[in-house]
């Protein structure tokens, strides 16, 4: 303010010098001479200026304005988020698509084959879901002397599921009925068609509950199962088991884990008397990450009192696995252990029905097991597999003829030790839902201690499934397998017998004529080979059905 002042009274000085020259300039036009004094020490005082503070607007009204314009422009900027909430809006409005939760499926074939299946479903639901099964298969006629070769099948089964914010409850209860005859007797004997026929009826009752809050570290999976098999003879067999897995993550790159088995069994036949089998097993086990390593270290505890033998009841393996990426799309692993292998009847009949009565059942026992592989994926479509194991077993089982019935089978063990040493590799493909292929071979060599050969085991295998989808009207799906390499004991001779090696080829077409339903026509064993998986037992040949699906 005081250079303002200043300057206001240099112009008022000079103010009338300027007058008085121009003045002179118009008179004459000539300059005169002037003496200009110019005192230092005067003093120039101006008057006071009167300040009106309340003519300049308060401050205070723009910033008001400029908050409000803000807020405004907030509420300009939330807008688009306002249009966004509509979408789900509209896709609450939208019909969900019918649900088809059940369907019956019959038909026919050669050998006299009639076929039902039906699954039946609840809708949608959040909180729980059941469900029934119900399958009947029946070929009166089999590959010799029609009736006498008859088999079938009978499953029903109920089930169901109640979730909750913290556990899934789970249950099941359900008969299975597997018919069979005993038809492979010397050709052209006479035989009792009334004594050939061979059923196993099982009943189950099974339940668990698991966890389902994702965000827990401790995790848990707890199951009991109750069978009750019997056959048409006068062998019966109970089996009670319980099973316990607990995990619990101690970070994100390490936890413990902990599993327990404890099983129950108990036959009765004709020359055996009922005599309790007990198995416990104890697994903990301790992982983590490190570089990039997953690693999962522990031991198996098994407690048995199968008498086969001088093994010990108490047994201890060793545990151990690891994988390791080598691209986002590849991985490898390896692993050690060893267990024992449960053997029940339930198990020998679901593997080999025509197992004679009173057979010696005994656990095996896998000593060691050293196995490694990789997995990966080459593209999104196409994924591959390949791995080896080599195991040492005792008390390793084999099925062969017995001598007083050929048509039947006797149960033989190894109480040495064999060598079962094991490659694969298998590859899937699936083309934008259009056509899948999944392929697997495998091959087993073996070595005996005991018994002079691993009779009825195959030494490669090799199947394959590929389907494809055409114009979502027609699915079109094939089977094969191959397998060869089974050696098989002559109950006349003595002498082993290698069975020739199998092919077999299935084919199915389903036509889709509405969302309700489909009809299908179904080949298997198309080359129509007589292969026998077990001595004396040929398959039957080309098999042949057609039938039709209802969903409702």
């Amino acid at each position: 303010m005081r250079y303002f002042e200043r300057y206001i009274g240099a112009i008022l000085l000079l103010a009338p010098l300027t007058l008085s020259a121009q003045d002179g300039w118009e008179n004459d036009g000539e300059i005169e001479n002037v003496e200009i004094e110019i005192v230092k020490d005067r003093e120039i005082k101006l008057p006071a200026a009167s300040r009106n503070f309340e003519k300049i607007p308060p401050t205070t009204v723009d910033v008001g304005k400029q908050e409000i314009e803000y807020f405004y422009n907030n509420i300009n900027f939330d807008l688009p988020d306002l249009n966004v909430r509509v979408r789900p809006l509209r896709i609450k409005d939208e019909r969900l698509s019918k649900l088809y939760g059940n369907y019956v499926k019959a038909g026919f074939g050669n050998y006299t084959t009639p076929y039902v299946e039906g699954f039946f479903n609840s809708k949608r639901s959040k909180e729980y879901s059941y469900g029934a099964h119900f399958n009947y298969l029946h070929s009166k006629k089999g590959p010799v002397d029609d009736d006498n070769s008859g088999s079938g099948k009978i499953d029903v089964d109920l089930f169901g599921k109640y979730f909750t914010k913290k556990a899934t409850f789970s249950g099941d209860i359900g008969f299975n009925q597997r018919l069979y005859h005993f038809y492979g007797y010397p050709e052209g004997q006479e035989v009792d068609s009334d004594t050939l026929k061979q059923f196993y009826n099982n009943y189950y009752l099974k339940g668990s509950v698991s966890n389902t809050e994702e965000k827990s570290d401790f995790k848990y999976n707890t199951g009991v199962r109750f069978d009750y098999l019997k056959d048409n003879r006068d062998a019966s067999e109970t089996d009670a088991q319980l099973n316990i897995k607990l995990e619990y993550a101690l970070s994100d790159q390490s936890f413990v884990r902990l599993g327990a088995d404890l099983e129950t069994i108990n036959r009765e036949d004709d020359l055996v008397e009922k005599d309790a089998r007990n198995l416990f097993r104890l697994r903990p086990a301790f992982g983590f990450e490190y570089e990039g390593f997953k690693i999962e270290a522990g031991f198996n505890a098994v407690y048995e009192n199968d008498t086969l033998g001088d093994s010990d009841k108490m047994h201890f393996y060793p545990t151990a696995k690891a994988s390791y990426p080598l691209s986002e799309s590849v991985e490898l692993y390896a692993g050690i252990g060893g267990d024992i292998k449960k053997n029940t009847l339930k198990t020998f009949s679901e593997e080999n029905p025509f197992v004679d009565a009173n057979i010696n059942i005994y656990h095996t026992n896998k000593t060691f097991d050293l196995y490694g592989g990789i997995n990966g994926k080459l593209s999104s479509k196409l994924g591959f597999g390949a791995g080896f194991s080599a195991a040492n077993y005792k008390n390793m089982y084999y099925f062969i003829n017995s001598p007083a019935d050929q048509s039947k089978f006797d149960v033989i063990y190894d109480t040495g030790n064999t060598a079962v040493f094991n490659i694969f590799g298998q590859i899937s493909l699936n083309t934008e839902e259009r056509f899948r292929l999944t392929a697997r071979g495998d091959y087993w060599g073996y070595a005996v201690d005991e018994v002079e050969e691993a009779w009825h085991k195959p030494n490669y295998k090799i199947s394959s499934l590929a389907s494809y989808n055409l114009f979502d009207k027609f699915l079109f799906t094939a089977e094969a397998y191959a397998m060869g390499g089974i050696m098989a004991r002559d109950t006349e001779t003595g002498d082993a017998v290698k069975l020739d090696a199998l092919f077999d080829l299935n084919f199915k077409t389903d036509y889709l004529v509405s969302d309700q339903v489909s009809v299908f026509l179904q080949f298997n064993n198309i080359f129509s080979k007589e292969y026998e998986v077990y001595y004396h037992y040929p398959s039957r040949g080309l098999q042949f059905m057609a039938g039709l699906t209802y969903s409702f």
